[in-house]
């Protein structure tokens, strides 16, 4: 929100801040009003003056060019090149001069322009930055001062400050509000000017004004979500443009003149923080205002023509026919003010901010006056405003006021007082609060004060203090304004043992470092996802529950969503990060790695909600410019070394993808031919051994899926539960010695049906081999020529060791032949 300086001047003198700003800027920061920026229109008019055209010839090198002589002072004269007609000798005009920068960051230097020397130009209306005729240089009127700051001719010694205003504080979202907090701050007075106008006062005396109660009828239906609504009705106004110095006001804090009667309401709203609205007297309807909830369906179109739905959950201002405003939010088109405009219903009220918030964001209307009524307008303030706007339209619109006007208010807003004590603020601050300064401040905010004995009070905040309820409330304020730095630092006493870190946060930790470690990044999505979006990729979600995830798969719906696409909590983390890969490839980033650690949810049966944390990861793309054509879809087997490399980091043995034999297991977003069950064994008690651990699944995403998102780069995914890495822990080992005797290996071709994973016939190897086989590997794989179409080769090499001899020939054949033995008897297996 954006504050002038000299707007404030009108509430409380702060003009010894309009030379030096940022003194004023620190305070209201520390204070906790943070001005984001300052804006001097004095600095940015700097080196631009008035001045006088002495002497005018034409340029002796450009038949469009003339040189000028141009006194900007007493004495003081400079020669500038102009390229204009418009102008003539002893003509006043506006002078930028070396030194200056016009807005746009165009800066003047003395330069050479065809031949001749120039130091200055003289501006025009545009480059200046101000409206008017941009044709041609800006012409003064005869009577203008020379040697004039241009800031100070055209009224712009100004200063605005760009403030961030907390929700809390819509006390102070108005020059008058500010105004009260500065004159808190500074201890100044406050000048609380009374609107002037009086019933009845009316454009031509001595006629007998007009009754706003004959003229327009108002009944408010929802005094709930209207606590308070006031109207006057002004008749025989004259639309037309708004006097220069109101245009200047509004135009200093962002605001566009429209006409005298919006600008009129504008204008009270940034004075006093009241919005206000004007409507047509003579397009109500049956001359009757009525605040009442909108009808199911209803057809609403609003002042920039979009036609609205009502759900029958909106406050609605209608005539007799139809809604004619949606109460605090935005006027309609079929009441507004136009240039036919005689006379009008200028209406000022208070809005529930709950009413307005739900309005506001079920159709992303956000309006100044939305904005305000959102956080909470004065209801006191209400009759001020409309006797405000009432004097600003006479002055500048002319008109006939009505002699009374409606002022519905049933039940008035009553604070309720607060009861505090002196050492209570003490404890919670940590240093002493004297009882006077405590007193002063509080009386400063406009609240009053009963003090009930020497340390206690009795304090009733002023109803534009929303935020001021509680003892806790006074607490703060006080602590605000005598200053954060009273505060004195110290630390806390640790009077017990530091708690172990949360498991969960452990393993978690260690696994964000191993997936780093494997190249990829971490992305953090939001928790909530969109019903329709997760059903479209999960398709038949039932299936995800064979992955070993523990947690029930029925969606947690949330009551109120902030949007259809945000309306369920998550179920599984790999839709978030498919989400980012469409994201990501679509921006141009062809190839990447991202992983997340976090929570999904679920419903078990009604009021039962469970979490379980998991982590996923995603691949897409060729990441290295050494893959060949035939190497494609590698990424898969990226993402399993990176698995492999991970479940041997957090001690977890066994690790194995386990490839189901009927297709239809799988879920319907991987790739039925390459997608598995990601497994280990774990360690149970003596009775049980070692049992199978499902962890979650591996698999690319399916082509379909790719190719209705325009996905063309292959995209590789897993999920697992983070259950088994928490529990995981580092078995205690002693120091063995590794062996000094050489390796043996030896290569095994076997023929095996498709159906047969590599996965299962290595265990069975490393069964057979016993401890003299220290690894197992695939090197090749072979389908057609004379094999059988459901047959395929693969080739394993095995790397055979003893600990303190070198083996012998005759003992390795011996091994080998075990190994194909039990491969045989258990399959059926044949070499090739």
């Amino acid at each position: 929100m954006k504050i002038s300086l000299k707007w404030l001047c009108d509430f409380v003198d702060v003009s010894d801040y309009l030379k030096k700003p940022e003194p004023l800027a620190e305070l209201l920061t520390r204070a906790g009003l943070e001005v984001e920026d300052i804006q001097n229109r004095a600095k940015d008019y700097a080196f631009v003056v008035t001045g006088i055209i002495l002497k005018k010839e034409q340029h002796p090198n450009a038949d469009k060019l003339s040189v000028c002589q141009v006194m900007t002072g007493e004495g003081i004269v400079h020669q500038i090149v102009c390229g204009a007609k418009n102008h003539k000798e002893n003509d006043k005009v506006v002078a930028a001069l070396p030194g200056a920068v016009l807005p746009g960051n165009f800066a003047i230097q003395k330069t050479i322009l065809r031949g001749v020397d120039s130091g200055g130009m003289l501006c025009s209306t545009k480059e200046l930055g101000v409206p008017g005729d941009e044709a041609g240089i800006l012409i003064l009127s005869p009577d203008t001062p020379i040697g004039l700051p241009f800031a100070q001719y055209m009224g712009l010694e100004d200063v605005t400050f760009e403030l961030k205003v907390t929700p809390n504080r819509a006390d102070c979202l108005s020059h008058f509000g500010l105004s009260r907090e500065i004159a808190c701050l500074l201890g100044r007075e406050l000048k609380r000017k009374a609107p002037m106008f009086a019933s009845g006062a009316s454009a031509t005396p001595g006629q007998p004004a007009q009754s706003t109660k004959d003229k327009i009828q108002l009944e408010v239906r929802d005094t709930r979500a209207c606590p308070r609504y006031a109207g006057r009705f002004i008749a025989g106004v004259k639309i037309g443009e708004s006097p220069a110095w109101m245009k200047s006001r509004l135009e200093s804090v962002g605001m566009k003149s429209i006409n005298n009667v919006v600008d009129v309401t504008n204008y009270v709203m940034m004075e006093l923080g009241q919005p206000l609205h004007a409507f047509d007297a003579n397009e109500i309807k049956g001359r009757k205002i009525s605040v009442r909830k909108s009808e199911k369906g209803e057809a609403f179109k609003t002042l920039d023509g979009t036609e609205l739905k009502l759900t029958g959950d909106e406050l609605m201002i209608a005539d007799q026919e139809r809604a004619v405003a949606m109460a605090g939010v935005i006027g309609g088109l079929n009441s507004g003010v136009t240039d036919a405009t005689q006379d009008i219903f200028l209406e000022s009220a208070y809005f529930e901010p709950a009413s307005v918030r739900r309005s506001s964001r079920r159709f992303g209307i956000n309006t100044d006056s939305c904005y305000r009524f959102v956080r909470g307008v004065d209801p006191e303030g209400t009759r001020q405003a409309l006797d405000r706007a009432t004097e600003l339209l006479l002055e500048v619109a002319g008109g006939e006021a009505g002699a009374d006007c409606h002022d519905i208010y049933p039940e008035p807003v009553v604070k309720i007082p607060v009861t505090i004590s002196t050492p209570m603020i003490s404890d919670r601050l940590g240093y002493a609060c004297d009882a006077k300064v405590f007193e002063d401040w509080m009386l400063r905010l406009g609240c009053e004060v009963k003090a009930l004995g020497a340390d206690n009070f009795e304090v009733l905040p002023p109803t534009f203090r929303f935020d001021l309820e509680l003892p806790m409330d006074l607490v703060e304020e006080y602590a605000r304004l005598n200053g954060y730095d009273h505060i004195p630092e110290s630390f806390p006493a640790l009077k017990k043992e530091p708690l172990a870190n949360d498991p969960i946060w452990t393993a978690a930790g260690r696994m964000v470092t191993a997936l780093r470690a494997q190249g990829f990044s971490q992305a953090s999505n939001y928790a909530f996802v969109g019903e329709k979006g997760e059903k479209a990729f999960l398709r038949n979600e039932g299936l995800l529950s064979r992955a070993g995830f523990g947690l029930p798969l029925k969606s947690v719906r949330l009551r109120n969503p902030l949007s259809e696409d945000w309306n369920l909590m998550r179920r599984t983390l790999v839709y978030g990060l498919y989400r980012n890969v469409i994201h990501n490839f679509h921006q141009g980033q062809e190839s990447g790695m991202l992983f997340e650690v976090g929570p999904c949810f679920g419903e078990e049966k009604p009021g039962d909600y469970r979490e379980e944390y998991r982590v996923a990861g995603i691949l897409w793309g060729e990441p290295d410019s050494l893959w060949l054509e035939s190497k494609k879809g590698a990424g898969l087997f990226r993402l399993k070394a990176a698995l492999e490399s991970i479940y041997a980091g957090f001690w977890l043995q066994g690790f194995e993808i386990l490839q189901p034999r009927e297709r239809g297991e799988i879920p319907q977003f991987l790739h039925r031919g390459q997608a598995g069950w990601v497994m280990h064994q774990s360690k149970g008690d003596a009775k049980s051994g070692e049992t199978t651990s499902f962890d979650g699944f591996l698999g690319a995403i399916h082509p379909q899926l790719l190719d209705e998102d325009k996905i063309r780069v292959p995209v590789a995914a897993f999920e697992l539960a983070l259950r088994p890495f928490i529990s995981a822990k580092a078995p205690l080992q002693s120091y063995r010695a590794f062996s000094r005797q050489p390796s043996v290996t030896r290569d095994l071709s076997l023929v095996m049906p498709k159906s047969l994973s590599a996965g299962e016939v290595m265990g069975a190897m490393r069964e057979a081999g016993g401890e003299l086989l220290k690894g197992v590997s695939v090197f090749d794989v072979f389908e057609g020529g004379n094999l059988e179409a459901a047959q395929k080769s693969i080739s394993f090499r095995l790397r055979f060791q003893h600990k303190a001899a070198s083996l012998q020939d005759e003992v390795v054949a011996g091994h080998m032949t075990q190994i194909l033995d039990s491969v045989k008897q258990k399959w059926g297996l044949t070499t090739r």
